[in-house]
């Protein structure tokens, strides 16, 4: 998933129009399912260990970066805005447990049980690999903020509103 878009960014390297490259962290989004599967106080997640941060980000505080590129001054060349602050599935965790009003804790789904969960999420069997090499560069430090000539923008809109704004739509 990542690779593709990798090999886009250096698809378009030689046009002359201003570019600007979003790279987002981990959407905070992906962690939806927990609103059901956390009831019982753990949250299973790809991340390994639980405490290490990674990048994440709100997907409403891609569309107001996004928004504020486009609207805002012109620029030549290319521009790469990392977009997310560094997080982690503890935190995340806590502050699904916060608007739960439960104590959550985040749980590392075993490595070789990874295809089998990704499955359950929907996607078709033998088809995983793209998802699981993204999480394992995920927890190997490979996809950290702090690339040089990038310009970092931190989220703004922490887990916990993702939570409640979802957990609200679906009482309403």
């Amino acid at each position: 998933m990542i690779t593709a878009l990798s090999l886009l960014e250096q698809g378009f390297r030689d046009l002359i129009s201003p570019i600007a490259y979003v790279r987002a962290g981990g959407f905070y989004e992906n962690f939806l399912y927990g609103l059901q599967v956390a009831r019982g106080g753990t949250l299973p997640v790809y991340y390994n260990p639980t405490n290490r941060k990674s990048t994440m980000v709100a997907t409403n505080d891609i569309g107001a970066e996004v928004a504020t590129l486009l609207t805002g001054p012109a620029w030549s060349g290319q521009r790469v805005v990392e977009l997310g602050s560094m997080v982690s599935a503890d935190q995340v965790a806590e502050q699904l447990g916060e608007v739960l009003n439960l104590e959550v804790k985040a749980f590392a789904v075993p490595r070789a049980g990874w295809a089998e969960a990704f499955e359950q999420f929907g996607i078709p069997k033998g088809h995983s690999a793209p998802a699981e090499e993204m999480f394992e560069a995920v927890n190997a430090g490979w996809m950290d903020l702090g690339v040089e000539g990038t310009q970092h923008v931190a989220g703004t809109t922490p887990a916990r509103d993702v939570f409640a704004a979802a957990q609200k739509a679906v009482t309403a």
